[in-house]
This record gives C-alpha cells, sequence and structure tokens, in this order.
C-alpha cells in the first residue's frame, strides 16, 4: 500500500516531541541554575556587609575604649610620681611636657588638654592648637557633664577639621576635682586595621560648614581613608552617579573601567558615634561577579549536552520499537481484508526473557486475527441458526394466536385513540368491541381524556408502561371493573405508534377486597371505625395539626356499669345498647369527627380543626362531651326494657407531634380511668401528672410484691400509758424499710396494697408479728399484762378464714387472746355490717377484745354502735390536736366520753402531744392515752428499752 505524500512517521514525530520538551527543559534548568547561582552571590554579599559592619563597629569600639582607659590612667600615673603638684603650676606644665613626646608616640595619640573644673582650657600639648573653648559641640557637653557628675571617664567620637576620638578623665585631689585632663586620638588606626583584617577598603566622612570642601561628596568631606589616593577619587565619581538618599537604602555598585565596586554605608552602632560621621565601605567584586558568569555558562553547556546525549539515547532507544510498530501499522488493514494468514506471516513474535508494549501489541495482532478468523466462522454458522430459529418462531405465532384466543383477559392492540387495531376472543365476547371499535367509548369525558394523554407519553416512550383501573359496561350490560395495562409494541407502516392493552376482569376480586377491608378497619356490631382504622386517622390528624397549628381531642367513652346489662339482661340486650349509643354518639359529632368502638363498652371519638389556643379547644371539647352526656343519659328503650346509662369520659387534647398515637391513646385511657374513680358519669382530662402518679404506682406495686418475699417490712411500736403514766400496751405499726428509699411511711403503701389485695398477706405477717411479741412478752413477769393492738383492714377481716387464722396465731404462740386488740375504722363497717358483726363475736368467743379506730371521723352512728362488741373507742387525733383552743372539738370529746361512759367502753385517746390535751382529757373522765407526749413509734429494741424506764418511773 502506497503512502499518502503528506505522510509522516511516528518515529519522526517523537523525536521532534522529544526535542522540543528537552530544549525546554534545558532552557528552564539553564534559567533556574543561573537565578540559584545568582541568589547565593547575592545572599554571600549581605552576609560580608554585616560581617563589615560588625566588624567596624568592634574596631571602633575598642579603639573608643583604649583611648578612655589611658585618659583614665593618666591622672593616676602622675599622682604617683608628684602626688603633691598642682595641676595649674608652671612645675606640672615642665613635668608633663617632659614625658608627653615619647607618651603621643607610644600611645598613638594626637593631643591632650587640661581643663579647669569650670570647663576652661588650662593647657594644651601636640598638634591641636591652643584655645580656650571650652565645650566645642553638644556631645562633648554630655560627656563632659558625664565627668564632672559622676566623677569617672568616659569617651566619644567628634568631628570639626576632621574627626577624631576623645577621652575625658577627672583629676582628683585630696577628694575633690582638680580638673579635667582630654586625650585625643586619630580615626586613621581604625581605618588601616579593618583594612588588613578584610578584603575592603573603609572611608570615613562627615558633614562640615567649612567652605574649603574640594570633593563634592555629596556635602561631606573625607575625615580618614585606607588607600586615599584611590578612594577619594572612586567616591566622588560615585557621588556623582548616585545620591546619598540611594546608598542610605542600599548599596550600590559602581563600575570603573573592568572593576566593579561595591559601595555600602555602614551604621555605627557604638554609643560614642558622632552624628555627622559616615562609614563608607568599598569592595571591588569584579573577580566575585566573573566567577558567577562563569559558572552560569558552565551550567548552560552542560545542559546543552545532556540534552544532545539524551536525544542520541532516545533515539536508539526507539528506533527498533517504531520499526516494529510501523510494521504492524501497515498489516493492520490485511485484518479487514479477512487475510489473517498473511498477517500472521508479516508479524513474527520474538521471544525475549524481558517484553515490552510493542511485543504485547504483536501478541494481541496476532490474537485478534484469530479471534476474528473464529468469529468469521461463527456468524456463518449464526446464520443458518438465525434460518432454523425463524422457522420455529413463525411456529411458535401460530401457538401464540391460538393461546391469545383462549386467555380469559381482553388483549388487543391499539392507536393512541383507543381504536381497536386488533383483539382476542375472550375481549370479543366480554366487551362486544370488534376491530376499528373504540375501546373506552363507555369512560367519562374526564376521563378519557386523561387516558389519552398517558397513552400518548407511553408512546412517545416517555413512560415505558401505564397501569390503571376504569368501570367498563360490558356486552351483558353488566359493570365489570377492568385492571389494564398498556406498552408500546411498534409504529406501524404510517408511523402511528402501536399500543399493547392487556385488560384483567377484577370485579371479583374488588368485591373481596372491600370485605375484607370493612372487617378489618371497621366493628362489626356498630360499624364504626375499629382500632386500627383510629390509629390511622390518629396519625393524619395529627399531621394535619402540626401543619395547621388547631387543636385536637381523643374523648374515651366508657359505659358505666355495661357489665350488669348482660349479666342481668343478656348480651343481645347489651348489643342493642351498644348500637343505639353508637348512633347517639355519631348525631353528637360533627362532620369530619371519628367515632370509634375499640372495645366492649368503650368508644373513643377523635376531634379534629378546633381551635389554635388551647384554653378555646378545651372549653369546645367540654360543650361536645356535654352535648354527649346529655344525649346519652336519656333513657333507652331496650326491646322491653327502659334503660338509662351514665358514662365516664376522658379527654386528651394534642397539638403537634410530640406524642405518637399510641402515646395519646394511653394518655386517653390514663384520663377515663381517672374519670372512673372520681364517680359515675363525670369527665376528666388527662394531666401528665396521673402519667407520673401511674408510674409511680406501677414500680411501687412491683417493689411491694418484691418487699413481702425479701421481708422488708418493720414493726413499730408506739406505747399506751393510763393517768398515772403506766404502760397499758401498745399499737402496733407497719414501716416500710426499702433498700433504696429508705423508710417509706404506711400512708405511700397501704393504700396500693389494699387496691391490689397484697394487703391480706401483708395483715397476716402482720398478727403472726404482734402474736410472737405477746409470747415474748409472756416470759416476763413485767411485760406479761401488756396489750397489743393491730389495725385490721376491711379485706382481711372480711376472709371466710379469717376467724381461723387469728384462732392458729393464738394458738401456735400460746398467748392470752385477751392482750391482742384488733382495731378496726368505722369505714368497714358501711358495707356488709352483718358478716362484721358476725367475724367479731366469733372472735370475741375466742377472748379477742375490739376497739373502734378513728372514732367520730367516719359514718359514726349510734344504731350499729349498739350491735358492735367492741371494748373500746379511740377519740381520733383530728379532734385532740385542736382541744386546747377549738370550742368544738372539746364539745365533741366531752361528747365521746360521755358515750363510752353510758355504753360502759372504755375510751382512749390518740395524738396526744402535749400536757395540756391530757389534763384536758383526764377532766373529761379520758384516763388512757397514746401519743407523742409519751413516745413516737419506735423499734422494738429501743421500745423495750424505754419500756424498761416507763416501768421504773411509774413504780
Amino acid at each position: 500500500m502506497t503512502q499518502p505524500a503528506h505522510f509522516l512517521s511516528l518515529r519522526w514525530k517523537l523525536l521532534l516531541i522529544l526535542f522540543s520538551v528537552s530544549a525546554i527543559l534545558s532552557i528552564a534548568s539553564s534559567y533556574y541554575f543561573q537565578h540559584q547561582l545568582l541568589l547565593q552571590f547575592e545572599q554571600t554579599r549581605k552576609e560580608a556587609q554585616i560581617k563589615h559592619a560588625k566588624q567596624i563597629n568592634g574596631l571602633i569600639s575598642m579603639d573608643v575604649e583604649r583611648i578612655r582607659q589611658l585618659a583614665a590612667t593618666l591622672p593616676t600615673f602622675i599622682n604617683m610620681n608628684n602626688g603633691l603638684m598642682k595641676y595649674d603650676s608652671p612645675a606640672f606644665y615642665h613635668y608633663f611636657e617632659s614625658f608627653w613626646s615619647s607618651f603621643q608616640i607610644d600611645m598613638g595619640v594626637e593631643n591632650a588638654k587640661l581643663y579647669a573644673p569650670d570647663g576652661h582650657v588650662i593647657a594644651t600639648w601636640g598638634n591641636e592648637p591652643k584655645t580656650n573653648r571650652s565645650v566645642p559641640s553638644e556631645s562633648w557637653e554630655k560627656n563632659w557633664e558625664t565627668v564632672l557628675n559622676k566623677e569617672v571617664s568616659n569617651g566619644l567620637i567628634a568631628c570639626a577639621d576632621t574627626c577624631n576620638i576623645y577621652a575625658f578623665a577627672p583629676i582628683l585631689q585630696k577628694g575633690e576635682m582638680a580638673g579635667v585632663f582630654s586625650i585625643g586620638a586619630s580615626l586613621a588606626d581604625t581605618v588601616l586595621s579593618f583594612k588588613k583584617t578584610s578584603n575592603a577598603d573603609l572611608a570615613i566622612i562627615f558633614a562640615s560648614d567649612s567652605s574649603s570642601i574640594k570633593q563634592p561628596l555629596w556635602g561631606m568631606r573625607v575625615a580618614a581613608a585606607s588607600s586615599p589616593e584611590l578612594l577619594i577619587p572612586l567616591i566622588t565619581k560615585a557621588a556623582s552617579a548616585y545620591s546619598f538618599a540611594e546608598l542610605s537604602k542600599k548599596p550600590v555598585r559602581y563600575v570603573d573601567a573592568d572593576d566593579v565596586y561595591e559601595i555600602s554605608l555602614v551604621k555605627l552602632e557604638t554609643s560614642h558615634s558622632a552624628d555627622e560621621m559616615q562609614l563608607i565601605v568599598i569592595e571591588n567584586i569584579a573577580d566575585d561577579l566573573a566567577t558567577v558568569e562563569k559558572n552560569s555558562k558552565q551550567v548552560m553547556i552542560f545542559a546543552m549536552v545532556a540534552t544532545l546525549l539524551i536525544l542520541a539515547l532516545l533515539y536508539i532507544l526507539l528506533s527498533i520499537p517504531l520499526k516494529r510498530l510501523r510494521r504492524i501499522a501497515s498489516s493492520i488493514p490485511l485484518l479487514g481484508q479477512g487475510a489473517f494468514q498473511a498477517l500472521r506471516a508479516n508479524i513474527k513474535l520474538h521471544q525475549h526473557l524481558l517484553k515490552d508494549e510493542v511485543d504485547i501489541l504483536d501478541q494481541s495482532a496476532i490474537d485478534l486475527s484469530y479471534k476474528l478468523e473464529s468469529l468469521e466462522h461463527e456468524v456463518v454458522e449464526k446464520n443458518l441458526s438465525l434460518k432454523n430459529l425463524f422457522n420455529e418462531v413463525s411456529k411458535e405465532k401460530e401457538f401464540a394466536t391460538k393461546l391469545l384466543n383462549h386467555a380469559e383477559a381482553i388483549i388487543a392492540t391499539t392507536n393512541i385513540d383507543g381504536r381497536i387495531l386488533s383483539i382476542n376472543q375472550f375481549g370479543i365476547t366480554l366487551t362486544g368491541k370488534n376491530k376499528d371499535d373504540q375501546m373506552y367509548s363507555d369512560l367519562p369525558e374526564s376521563e378519557l381524556i386523561a387516558l389519552k394523554t398517558k397513552l400518548a407519553e407511553v408512546a412517545n416512550s416517555k413512560l415505558y408502561s401505564y397501569a390503571h383501573k376504569s368501570v367498563f359496561i360490558a356486552a351483558d350490560k353488566t359493570h365489570r371493573n377492568i385492571s389494564w395495562g398498556h406498552t408500546c409494541l411498534q409504529d406501524d407502516n404510517k408511523g402511528e405508534a402501536i399500543l399493547l392493552s392487556v385488560g384483567m376482569d377484577i370485579t371479583e376480586q374488588t368485591k373481596s377486597q372491600e370485605v375484607i377491608h370493612q372487617l378489618a378497619n371497621y366493628d362489626v356490631l356498630t360499624n364504626l371505625p375499629n382500632r386500627r382504622l383510629l390509629i390511622d386517622r390518629l396519625k393524619h390528624a395529627l399531621s394535619a395539626s402540626n401543619r395547621s397549628g388547631e387543636h385536637g381531642a381523643l374523648l374515651f367513652i366508657d359505659l358505666d356499669n355495661f357489665k350488669s346489662i348482660n349479666d342481668t339482661l343478656g348480651h343481645k340486650v347489651g348489643d342493642v345498647l351498644l348500637q343505639e349509643v353508637s348512633k347517639r354518639l355519631i348525631s353528637c359529632t360533627r362532620e369530619g369527627d371519628t367515632v370509634s368502638r375499640i372495645g366492649s363498652d368503650e368508644f373513643i371519638v377523635l376531634l379534629e380543626n378546633l381551635s389554635a389556643k388551647a384554653v378555646e379547644s378545651a372549653g369546645q371539647v367540654e360543650r361536645i362531651v356535654s352535648k354527649i352526656q346529655q344525649n346519652l343519659n336519656q333513657p333507652f328503650q331496650l326491646q322491653t326494657h327502659l334503660y338509662q346509662n351514665t358514662i365516664s369520659v376522658g379527654i386528651c387534647l394534642f397539638h403537634d407531634m410530640n406524642h405518637d398515637a399510641e402515646e395519646l391513646l394511653k394518655q386517653v385511657d390514663i384520663a377515663v380511668n381517672q374519670a372512673k374513680r372520681n364517680g359515675s358519669n363525670s369527665i376528666c382530662f388527662y394531666d401528665p401528672k396521673m402519667q407520673e402518679s401511674l408510674n409511680a404506682y406501677v414500680t411501687l406495686e412491683r417493689e411491694l410484691n418484691q418487699a413481702i418475699s425479701a421481708k422488708e417490712f418493720v414493726l413499730y411500736y408506739q406505747i399506751q400509758v393510763d393517768t398515772d403514766g403506766r404502760p397499758l400496751g401498745a399499737e402496733v405499726l407497719i414501716r416500710w424499710q426499702h433498700p433504696k428509699r429508705g423508710m417509706v411511711s404506711p400512708y405511700e403503701f397501704i393504700p396500693i396494697a389494699e387496691e391490689t389485695g397484697l394487703i391480706v398477706p401483708i395483715g397476716k405477717w402482720v398478727l403472726d408479728s404482734a402474736c410472737a411479741q405477746l409470747k415474748a412478752w409472756k416470759k416476763s413477769a413485767q411485760t406479761n399484762y401488756l396489750t397489743l393492738s393491730v389495725n385490721v383492714t376491711a379485706q382481711q377481716f372480711l376472709q371466710d378464714n379469717f376467724v381461723a387464722q387469728v384462732a392458729s396465731a393464738i394458738k401456735r404462740n400460746g398467748i392470752d387472746p385477751e392482750l391482742l386488740k384488733l382495731e378496726l375504722t368505722e369505714s368497714m363497717l358501711v358495707n356488709e355490717l352483718d358478716k362484721t358483726i358476725a367475724t367479731m363475736h366469733a372472735l370475741q368467743k375466742i377472748g379477742i377484745k375490739f376497739s373502734l379506730d378513728d372514732f367520730g371521723t367516719g359514718y359514726s352512728s349510734l344504731q350499729y354502735l349498739k350491735r358492735l362488741p367492741i371494748d373500746q373507742l379511740k377519740i381520733d387525733q383530728s379532734f385532740v390536736h385542736e382541744i386546747t383552743n377549738n370550742v368544738s372539738d372539746q364539745a365533741i370529746v366531752r361528747t365521746i366520753i360521755a358515750m363510752t361512759h353510758t355504753l360502759n367502753l372504755n375510751v382512749i385517746a390518740e395524738g396526744v402531744e402535749t400536757e395540756a390535751q391530757r389534763q384536758i382529757l383526764f377532766d373529761n373522765g379520758c384516763y388512757c392515752y397514746q401519743g407523742y407526749l409519751f413516745g413516737k413509734p419506735i423499734p422494738i429494741d429501743a421500745f423495750e428499752a424505754r419500756l424498761k424506764e416507763w416501768l421504773a418511773l411509774s413504780q
């Protein structure tokens, strides 16, 4: 195959790309390394400048300190040799002049001065001109004041015609200031020392007002320079090129012929510096710059050589694989021609230890040739199998046609307008319609339009399928429920969509579902919604209330004494009553409210759309409940019986989603139970405290059961005494020693024990324990006469075997029955009075004594009092408590005592707490007492210990 003229080999394309990439990398790396060299060079220069600044500051500080120390030691030296010589005498001048020359040369100083304490110059030595000027500058004046005030030496640098180091030292004789020595030295030694210790030059310039300035050095003159002949002309040229402000910001570089000088300004950090003095460092950096340039060229050459070497290596490495790729590319067209053998001949596989991508490509091309060759054979075989399949499909089509005609479903093809294109035999029989008829002509117009819209969406592939149900008028004119399913088959020759519609007759199924729904959601007797449907509607009501902010309510209506109707009149009459109640409840509620029956005689009404305010909604509910009560309180005609009914109503309001349906049903159940406890025909709103009370009640009931088996009950004893304080006996009082709650009062657990029936085993334990205690007291002459009073509840007393229990306890313990006193309350005598009296007589025969407890607070009646075989009346503590200041209580107590005397009964007062109360009782004829005045209820060990004290006092 000839290649086109514009063909460019892949090998050259890759080489061009690699060359371009290598060139870019070479240039980038060269630039990078050059940049790094320059950065390194600049960093080196910054470090050198810092080093120079430190070195200069150190040298100047050393020279200043040296001159200061010379000035400080000079007066001391003179005093040591001629201590009595006066400093302002001619003898001192001749003495100092004699060694000045050698001192000046040896110490490297320029001049010396002698000042009087007032600052006047007395004498001058050296090349400083003599003058009477005392303080030439401000810094000079500050140092002078330091020397005079602190009497210590000091030094500074000052510039006038030149810049020198000056030091001052006080002259003290006999502890008084006699004068001041001053020594001056040039900065030239500092400049030369810097030149020796570094490769740079140093120049000191200062600002001067002198008109003799010859060099225009930024308006300054040179005080000292390491190489004056070189530096002064160089600085002068640089000053013409750069301003002093530029030099102050950063070092400048001045090019002079082949040399490059870096000129930098050094800040003098020492406190001795003069403000007008500046230090300039000059360093020739031409060799360093040449070195940087040389290194940059070497880096560039190295990068170019490396690029060429990489290109050569890549060319060598890629030449053979690219040739093999070209051979593969030229062989690939043979696959399209079916020349599989020729392709495998052109591409020869090579066996290598290490394979690369080209070897894989070779193998893939050969594998592809085998695969395509195999596919070619498979296509031939598939063509043969397709012919056989076509014949089988034709047979299956005939079978499907027969099957469709016998299927019990409407199977038809239609267009999107519902015109029948084809229909099976079952569809023709059921619908009475045939080809070209409208399938859905019986549908209402609105439903038909909606159906056509959906069928159009199915035809346009917007919907894969569409299912719906409709009522169809069959050929026999009956209404049939049809479940339809539609899907798009294909387009016909005219481009219109063909829809496959399958309809199932679900008439019987629909009827069954309706029956099931009715049974699952409605009460069979009253046809009202049952609990399941109520909960469902309550959930919807909660959601609606949460959205609208309006309150709703649940009314739990319980028929009072309904069980008696079933027991006396029969269940059929009870069912009639329930049906009549249902009708009246519906008549009392609003449209949209739900009346449901959830139990035998239990109805719940769900009210919705009440006021958004809780108070107003509660008022609305009360009015509805009042209407229901009035209606249901009207007499019911139950067959031949006329029955008047009362109800208990529990009410629970709801407002949002804070409680679920089950929680609300629980709350309204609590409310109706409270209403029942309040009495018949009562109404009670749910209060969260009811729930807390119920939870506490259930918990205490459970723990009370455990307390019996765990023996957590203990008995306390409260003393009973006569008028002289002698013990007569005690009342047994039960306490509950709870392992977690501590001591639980009987006022908390006795009512629960009575409601649950646990009072029976608890009372039996108290009775047995009291008899056992009497047995223990029987052994001692001091206690064998004491009585024990035991409280007995109605449930315990009215047991059929109660008399036998008491007799068994007495016999088992072998005690005197007359020492056991049973305390009964007046409330026990209201119900089953005859049985109570019979039981009392039976116990009296055994020898048991009876005390009527809390007398005067219950159903006090002389009619039953005279029938009871009681031995004692106990005046309730409510009358005793206010007896000292309440005339009514005094009258009641006097009456009770008088009555006991008349009936020949013993009388005892409980709750006696003060001597005044006891005295009033005594004055009125009561001679037995019980109360805190004599002793609180205490455990048996403590009671017996106190009993010994009481007995000792009474003797």
